[in-house]
């Protein structure tokens, strides 16, 4: 059997690792357009912060398991058409265009941002960090620039703002929300980020739509406009939304409007032998049915699973939750499941915020807001803003909102957390009991 796979990312990695373990004696095709591969998108702003010692600290340890297998890596490698009917490929390396015939193919090219620049002179004044090559030519640009604008105020734009912000630099960012993160992050928990980016001096602009970017008049800057002004910089940072890479095959694999492509519950496309993973697929998601979710655990989730099913449709994708963790400004971020804005388009919703310097737990500052479905108290989502390390517990909170659980279910089990996770799950146990004695009021009251 001839597995290949198209893209050596995070889902492409862990799709073809977990191939080579399942189908010892199949040949692993792993190709992608780039020289440099599986690197954290990241990189960029860990240079700028000077978190790195050595560049390949930035590259996930998927790519050294990779190295260490008979997978045969194509780098440079572009893949130019499919002819499903005759299961070929064909790629091209260097001036070769070459045929590749499959018995299964895994598509992994990932996701581009939605605002494309062909104008080559525009494109000399815009810095990305999506490529290795891309994140490199970035960083030596960087270092001549006065002023720099940022498009997106999501996760990507205030971690490129707060590595930015370490340098001496006019910095400028633009959001389409009332709010930054505000698909993460409730307004009400904002106050204390948007307090860092004042001090840092960023001049944020909310709720204001970036309607072109072009050169300046003179040539040598960018200049954004918008309904309110036109502003101009040194250099362009987009931290827009993605869309997946998949004009390639558009015609050829059904597709939703917003360009994922249409897959089965075991990843398979509208072509038999033909997967989808990773940022190219929606994934079920709570009350939305199915969320256009891009992120690197979504990837290799979906890459680890499509490897069973691609001689007998074995395992089902199961409905995910989002975890998103950021270090920005000097607080850890954690948001797990809904927000409250978003849970209110679906249901009935109650809020408890906990505020506390919990220094039984060694917690200097935080905030924690957990949502709840207010008819059956379902536990829906929440929030951890924190100056401390304990974001990675909120992956007990995850694991309960997957599981169906109610406020009434954590406390009731709570302690079964408490050996392993005595720093977290205590403060979303009280926040659970707090929802709880509230009900317990408001049915009293109304008696």
């Amino acid at each position: 059997m001839k597995i290949i796979i198209v893209g050596a990312s995070f889902a492409g990695m862990s799709a073809a690792l977990e191939c080579h373990q399942i189908y010892p004696e199949a040949q692993i095709v792993l190709m992608d357009k780039e020289k440099e591969v599986g690197f954290f998108p990241n990189v960029f702003n860990w240079q700028l912060k000077g978190e790195l010692k050595q560049i390949e600290e930035a590259r996930s340890e998927l790519w050294g398991q990779v190295q260490q297998t008979r997978i045969d890596v194509r780098l440079e490698t572009r893949f130019v058409r499919l002819d499903a009917d005759n299961q070929v490929l064909i790629v091209e390396q260097g001036e070769q265009v070459l045929e590749e015939a499959y018995d299964v193919l895994i598509l992994a090219m990932g996701a581009k941002q939605v605002w494309e620049v062909e104008d080559k002179a525009l494109h000399e004044r815009i810095l990305s960090s999506k490529y290795f090559l891309d994140a490199q030519k970035s960083w030596e640009k960087i270092r001549a620039a006065q002023s720099v604008i940022i498009i997106g105020g999501g996760q990507i734009g205030l971690e490129s703002a707060d590595a930015l912000s370490q340098l001496p630099l006019s910095l400028t960012l633009f959001e389409a929300e009332t709010t930054p993160l505000a698909k993460y992050v409730d307004a009400d928990l904002m106050a204390g980020i948007e307090e860092e980016l004042k001090k840092r001096q960023i001049d944020v602009h909310t709720a204001e739509i970036v309607e072109n970017i072009s050169l300046s008049p003179s040539g040598n800057k960018v200049q954004v406009d918008t309904l309110k002004g036109s502003y101009e910089a040194d250099y362009l940072l987009l931290a827009t939304n993605f869309q997946p890479n998949t004009d390639i095959v558009g015609g050829i694999l059904e597709c939703n409007p917003d360009k994922t492509i249409i897959v089965d519950d075991y990843l398979e496309t509208s072509q038999p032998n033909i997967f989808a993973i990773g940022d190219l697929i929606q994934l079920p998601f709570a009350f939305f049915g199915k969320a256009y979710l891009p992120l690197i655990n979504h990837a290799i989730l979906t890459g680890r699973l499509v490897a069973y099913n691609l001689l007998k449709k074995r395992r089902p994708l199961q409905e995910v939750q989002r975890i998103v963790s950021s270090h920005l400004f000097g607080y850890n971020i954690t948001s797990v499941g809904l927000t409250e804005r978003q849970a209110q388009l679906w249901t009935d919703v109650d809020t408890v915020v906990l505020q506390a310097p919990f220094s039984q737990w060694e917690i200097d500052e935080l905030t924690f807001k957990l949502i709840v479905q207010k008819s059956d108290g379902r536990l829906l989502g929440g929030q951890l803003i924190s100056t401390s390390r304990y974001i990675h517990q909120m992956n007990i909170l995850s694991l309960a909102i997957s599981n169906g659980m109610t406020a009434q279910d954590m406390v009731e089990q709570s302690w079964l957390c408490l050996p392993r996770y005595t720093n977290l799950v205590p403060i979303v146990a009280e926040a659970c009991q707090l929802y709880l004695h509230r009900q317990e009021e408001e049915s009293a009251h109304e008696d």
